[in-house]
């Protein structure tokens, strides 16, 4: 599978460009929802599979896990593990990622659900706190996680799973990044929130800009730095982890 890349707005539009798949694949799928205004999201319910994850990009949203919902701004995110009950609604124009690591489904469910079929994946309808208890549910604020500060860059661990590493990067000028390298037991993917930091993937360098995504499936080489003038933001997601984020712990030991 070659890699893929998505400039801002791109990637396979549903619902009259309301969510946008971002990534479709086995161990990760990756939408990225607008909704133009305050409104109700998903009624709770929970995985047995997998588990389903957020980070808000602009506008607020309310996020339910086990029994208590908490109001994100940009920059906060949640992880709901499986069998954990959650839901959301958004309280205010707001864009988001979410993350369904593995996929369990849900980028099929969304296809046939705009093509007006009835759907269906791993999800399970169950009132607040019936699930599993909450205590290995994530939320963070903006800004907050585990800051691990290396050489020209700071890597703050979001989520740190077996499901799934998110890592938000701040890239400051001149960041080298790691050598090309491939991965064979997992997806290596990128979404910039911020400046032009440059991707290596199979052949082609690019540096596509806020808003894009960036994805290396098993086998493609790829690589990341930020050769510019500007500091630069992203994600990365690793999914599965793979130990990722402990990686990451033991490089700043």
């Amino acid at each position: 599978m070659p890699g893929v890349v998505h400039r801002p707005g791109e990637g396979e539009a549903l619902f009259n460009g309301r969510i946008v798949i971002k990534a479709n694949f086995d161990e990760l799928c990756i939408t990225e929802s607008l909704f133009p205004d305050a409104r109700p999201g998903a009624d709770p319910h929970f995985h047995r599979q997998h588990a389903d994850s957020f980070y808000v990009l602009d506008g607020g949203l309310a996020v339910l896990v086990d029994d208590e919902e908490k109001m994100l701004s940009p920059g906060a995110c949640v992880c709901a593990p499986r069998e954990v009950v959650h839901g959301f609604r958004s309280t205010s124009p707001a864009r988001f990622l979410n993350f369904h690591t593995p996929d369990g489904g849900f980028a099929r469910n969304l296809q046939e659900r705009d093509r007006g079929e009835p759907g269906g994946f791993d999800s399970i309808d169950a009132p607040p706190g019936s699930g599993r208890p909450g205590s290995e549910a994530i939320f963070l604020n903006p800004g907050e996680g585990e800051r691990l500060v290396g050489k020209n860059r700071i890597a703050t661990i979001k989520i740190g799973r077996e499901e799934l590493s998110l890592i938000e990067f701040e890239l400051e000028p001149g960041f080298e990044g790691p050598d090309p390298h491939t991965h064979d037991d997992h997806v290596d993917s990128f979404y910039v929130l911020e400046g032009e930091p440059e991707f290596l993937v199979g052949d082609e360098r690019l540096r596509p800009g806020a808003g894009s995504y960036v994805a290396a499936p098993l086998g493609v080489v790829h690589a990341f730095s930020n050769p510019g003038p500007d500091r630069a933001r992203l994600l990365n997601v690793h999914a599965p982890s793979r130990d990722f984020h402990e990686s990451l712990r033991r490089m700043s030991e």
